[in-house]
């Protein structure tokens, strides 16, 4: 008989990830990039499962874990990049998505911007530091998020990066964390999720 502790650790890898704690099991998470994926391509992103252009999301949740939204990052790189290329800009506003997961509904996060921040040495010092440069690459983070609007707790929020990998490799590993997404030319991606 083997050990409990093993059986215990066997059981817990086996089993997927839930939608608590800020987490979504794969199929859901899958299930809603398809949509943005969708909706999106060609107008907030070209290049699906690479960094420069369209690689992850974070999970926003309420206070009692339960997941709200996905705030999709797009064109993260687009200002090191050259005006009207590749990885350029398809448009600078457009690169903050909030995807709802109740309905699937998205929307341009720019309209649940905070238009103030509370005072105190941790949010004077972001506002002077790290905003200005936020602001510059087009960047939301979820604690730019105007809390009367988007009631999250940012203590909870669980970034998930998908990475572009070869259809063929990934069918013949078939590992677990690896899913594909179709886009409207109908040409399938394969993405290795992570955390």
């Amino acid at each position: 008989m083997p050990h409990p502790r093993l059986l215990l650790a066997l059981l817990l890898l086996a089993t997927p990830l839930t939608s608590s704690a800020a987490e979504l099991a794969k199929g859901d998470f899958q299930h809603l990039l398809q949509a943005f994926v969708g909706q999106e391509y060609q107008k907030g992103f070209r290049h699906l499962g690479d960094e420069r252009d369209f690689d992850h999301g974070h999970v926003l949740s309420r206070a009692d874990g339960t997941p709200l939204a996905i705030m999709w990052h797009t064109q993260e790189l687009a200002l090191y990049e050259p005006a009207g290329g590749e990885f350029g800009y398809l448009n600078p506003q457009g690169r903050n998505w909030i995807q709802w997961i109740s309905d699937g509904r998205v929307e341009n996060a720019n309209r649940y911007q905070r238009k103030s921040y509370p005072s105190g040495a941790s949010w004077d010092w972001f506002r002077a530091s790290e905003l200005p440069g936020l602001r510059k690459n087009h960047t939301i983070l979820d604690k730019m998020l105007d809390p009367d609007l988007v009631s999250v707790d940012l203590a909870r929020t669980v970034q998930y990066v998908f990475t572009r990998v070869d259809c063929a490799r990934a069918s013949e590993r078939s590992a677990p964390a690896e899913m594909t997404v179709v886009l409207p030319t109908n040409e399938p991606v394969c993405l290795a999720l992570s955390r």
